[in-house]
């Protein structure tokens, strides 16, 4: 893969960093489909991030909605303050509601994990990067698209976009970041 990112050690602050888990919704039970291999790396770092009081924030696609796949996976073990967003786009600063949350508890650094890849995680980073601002930790371990080729291009986009962009992103796995 061209620019292959770099796996690297992160540490994060708990008061300033959220960590984002993005259209993991129930759905994701079923084996059958590819976020279904994301359930347990996804929960053994909230339990991490639990632990350290860190922002935790859910969201799922605007069309699970009040209904019965809305919910977050028992795994997760979602607790009452984490809240669940439904924007209706891949982007999910898009609607207004994510932005005034972080920024409100004074947000710096976001961990993004979810599915897709290419869609979701891709297209909410970029935003976070441009134009909020925050830094930015994507656990490649914590996200997964349709394809291996989508997910790679997901990971190469990240090392390339322009404008200083690029530096604001660092490429990691759940067992490289310690948080403090």
């Amino acid at each position: 893969m061209p620019n292959k990112p770099q796996i690297v050690d992160v540490s994060v602050d708990s008061k300033s960093t959220a960590f984002l888990v993005l259209d993991l919704n129930a759905r994701c039970e079923d084996p059958n489909e590819r976020c279904h291999q994301l359930i347990e790396p996804v929960a053994k770092f909230l339990a991490r991030a639990r632990e350290k009081k860190m922002l935790i924030v859910y969201t799922a696609a605007d069309r699970y909605k009040g209904t019965a796949l809305a919910r977050m996976p028992h795994a997760f073990n979602q607790q009452p303050d984490e809240p669940v967003l439904f924007p209706a786009a891949f982007d999910k600063f898009y609607g207004g509601d994510l932005q005034p949350m972080l920024q409100q508890r004074g947000m710096k650094t976001l961990i993004i994990a979810g599915a897709s890849s290419n869609q979701a995680v891709m297209y909410t980073a970029t935003a976070a990067v441009r134009p909020f601002g925050y830094d930015v930790i994507i656990p490649e371990d914590g996200l997964i698209a349709r394809s291996d080729y989508e997910h790679e291009f997901t990971l190469h986009q990240f090392t390339i976009l322009p404008g200083g962009a690029a530096p604001k992103f660092k490429i990691t796995q759940f067992s490289k970041i310690t948080i403090v």
